[in-house]
């Protein structure tokens, strides 16, 4: 057995035996004084409010799962504190300075309160009113049976040639007994099928094979075959070239049951209800305000070329006695102009003018309702609501404390970039000619040729040696070869990177064999050299870094003075753990799962500071090794840490564990001798 495979099996030993000793201890255990905190406990405070451990740990709680564990612990919820208090001292300095009554933050504030009223509408009036029975779900499911069949699920071997020669020269050689795979890569002109052996996967009779696309005539030929190892179909010929193919395996089709895709009706029926249930609401609307649409005016509407819309703009094409649902054709091509590309075509390839008429008078008709019957009641208090308003009002008042404040020169970004001018190079890179081959006997017959023509500079005899011996003649330049371990156009190879660079200009390589199992040979024909980005195309970039720089400068020293004008005081010493280490332990788990090692180290951390009772920081601080070690590959840091877990805990069940991973990092493993032992 080799060291690697025996080092391989004693790690996952190791492991193993760690996460059992973890999982073992189900008991949580709480944290002494979790009994003593109180959500409404002061966390900071400063002339005008308070900020309290429910503010905190409110804020956190509306970040997403997977982010959550990590500002729960101390650290993390210091971090909190630090921006919430922060967010505060400017909210306060944006009152006194009047920002929340400015015109520009009004209008956004409007535009604010009126999506928050179009949102309560829509949700009262119809998405809570739609309900959907199970007699309903089941004729929807009756009547579609269709969107709930299961296609069969095929898979075939396939070569696509551009003859029927080649075609059938390929079928010959499989029916000798070649490999499907070795067949393709001589054959296939498909590059999808080729590049997996000639395997396609997932083929669904639907009308579109995978990488082959809408080839009826062949998944019709797919159809009709049956699955059997040997025999191979074809060649058929279609639009698309010939084709042949084995069915491997075929799963069939079949109609799901009502009860398995509950979910799934659902999900389809209930939009359709909405709509059912939005257009009634509609015309009702329409009607209490007596709106009525210009039909002949409307299909004059011009939406693509506004000049031809000159005669009719200033037209009503809605009309009501109440002013607010008034709207001209004027109107709808201003809100057409500010619509995307995309949404432009939405309407302008759908049912046009109309469509977007009716879109902006149901917004219109919804706002006015809601205003009417003080929805404005359900939103006042919401949370979210709230929140947002307050963004408004910060996201200006950073404007004018912070970035208003910011001024970068011409002679800065200049002086910047002759600086760091070496940041702004275009690195020097090389163009080669790559020759390919089916065996090394061809490649070596045609290396010798080729090397006579290159010493003697024949360029006309170099390319008829290309187009009768390389399998890919009309594809030997390959531009654009930097140091760095990939070789443009072809793939990743260290070694093949490294003979590109290591040897001069004019270099003809030997025979070998590629990373990807290739065999070529190749000549180094130019190298541009190093050069520098023109001052004028990086300006733009080196202007923005020295802008935020200046503004995160800024934004510390206004942060600064504001907490001392609003007397700020923090007591983060208030700041106490609320969770177990089991909890931890699972947090640590869980980030480690996602690859996110180091939150993982922060979860172990915080382990090994908060339970420092010999059994949880005592596993916390080998695993927190462990990872470094065999993930983040921290083989410095892993020793260090190794060793201290000795020095702290001489005796423990993990201690043959910690002393192995030393040897293991040392290079001190004599092979099988500490795995028999």
């Amino acid at each position: 057995m080799s060291l690697s495979l025996t080092k391989l099996i004693s790690l996952s030993m190791i492991l193993m035996f760690t996460v059992m000793l973890v999982a073992a201890d189900t008991e949580a255990k709480a944290v002494s004084n979790s009994n003593l905190l109180q959500e409404s406990d002061i966390l900071a405070e400063y002339d005008g409010g308070r900020i309290l451990r429910e503010d905190i740990l409110n804020k956190i709680n509306k970040l997403p799962e997977m982010h959550r564990g990590r500002f729960l612990t101390t650290s993390g919820q210091l971090q909190v504190l630090d921006i919430v208090a922060t967010e505060e001292i400017f909210y306060q300095k944006a009152l006194d300075m009047g920002i929340d009554q400015a015109p520009e933050v009004l209008e956004h504030l409007s535009e604010l309160t009126d999506r928050f009223y179009l949102q309560e509408y829509y949700k009262r009036n119809v998405t809570d009113l739609v309900e959907l029975t199970d007699e309903d779900l089941q004729q929807y499911y009756n009547e579609n049976l269709e969107q709930f069949y299961q296609s069969p699920n095929i898979t075939i071997f396939y070569i696509q040639t551009a003859t029927e020669q080649d075609a059938l020269d390929a079928k010959a050689e499989l029916e000798a007994g070649a490999s499907f795979a070795d067949v393709s890569d001589k054959y296939n002109q498909n590059t999808y099928s080729k590049g997996l052996k000639g395997v396609i996967k997932n083929i669904r009779l639907n009308g579109n094979i995978p990488g082959v696309g809408n080839d009826y005539e062949l998944e019709n030929f797919i159809k009709e075959s049956e699955v059997d190892q040997e025999a191979v179909n074809g060649p058929f010929q279609t639009e698309m070239g010939w084709h042949i193919f084995r069915t491997t395996t075929w799963i069939p089709g079949r109609q799901k049951l009502y009860d398995e895709v509950k979910l799934e009706v659902e999900q389809r029926l209930r939009p359709l209800k909405d709509k059912e249930l939005l257009d009634e609401v509609r015309r009702n609307l329409k009607q209490k305000y007596s709106v009525s649409i210009d039909s002949s005016l409307v299909e004059q509407i011009n939406l693509l070329e506004k000049s031809k819309n000159s005669e009719i703009e200033f037209d009503l094409v809605v009309s009501s006695p109440n002013n607010e649902l008034k709207l001209t054709v004027q109107q709808i091509l201003i809100e057409f102009e500010k619509m995307s590309p995309q949404e432009q075509i939405f309407y302008t390839r759908g049912e046009g003018a109309i469509a977007l008429i009716e879109q902006k008078l149901i917004q219109k008709l919804f706002l006015l309702d809601a205003k009417a019957l003080g929805y404005e009641q359900y939103f006042n208090e919401n949370e979210d609501y709230n929140a947002m308003q307050k963004n408004i009002i910060l996201r200006k008042t950073f404007e004018k404390l912070v970035v208003e404040q910011v001024e970068v020169s011409d002679e800065e970004v200049k002086a910047r970039y002759e600086l760091n001018k070496e940041n702004y190079t275009i690195p020097a890179h090389r163009s080669i000619q790559v020759l390919f081959f089916e065996d090394h006997k061809t490649a070596n017959k045609a290396w010798r040729k080729f090397n006579k023509a290159h010493k003697k500079n024949k360029e006309k005899d170099i390319e008829k040696i290309i187009q009768k011996y390389s399998t890919k003649p009309s594809k030997s330049i390959y531009e654009n070869q930097y140091n760095n371990g990939v070789v443009t156009g072809l793939m990743q190879d260290e070694d093949f990177s490294k003979r590109i660079w290591d040897n001069p200009v004019g270099y003809l390589s030997d025979v070998f064999e590629a990373a990807n199992g290739d065999i070529i040979f190749f000549r180094t024909i130019s190298e541009t050299p190093k050069s520098y980005r023109p001052a004028v195309e990086v300006e733009p970039r080196i202007f923005k870094e020295i802008k935020q720089e200046k503004e995160r400068t800024m934004q510390e020293t206004v942060t600064e003075e504001l907490a001392v004008e609003y007397n700020l005081k923090k007591y983060p010493e208030r700041i106490k753990l609320t969770l177990s280490a089991e909890k931890l332990f699972e947090f640590a788990d869980n980030a480690s799962r996602n690859r996110n090692f180091k939150d993982a180290t922060i979860f172990y951390d915080q382990i090994i500071e908060n339970f420092p009772n010999g059994e949880d920081d005592y596993k916390a601080s080998f695993m927190k090794a462990f990872l470094v070690a065999e993930e983040m590959k921290d083989n410095n840091q892993a020793l260090q840490l190794f060793r201290a877990f000795l020095e702290t805990y001489p005796e423990g069940e993990l201690h043959e564990s910690a002393q192995f991973m030393i040897d293991s990092l040392e290079g001190n493993l004599n092979d099988m001798e500490m795995f028999e032992e």
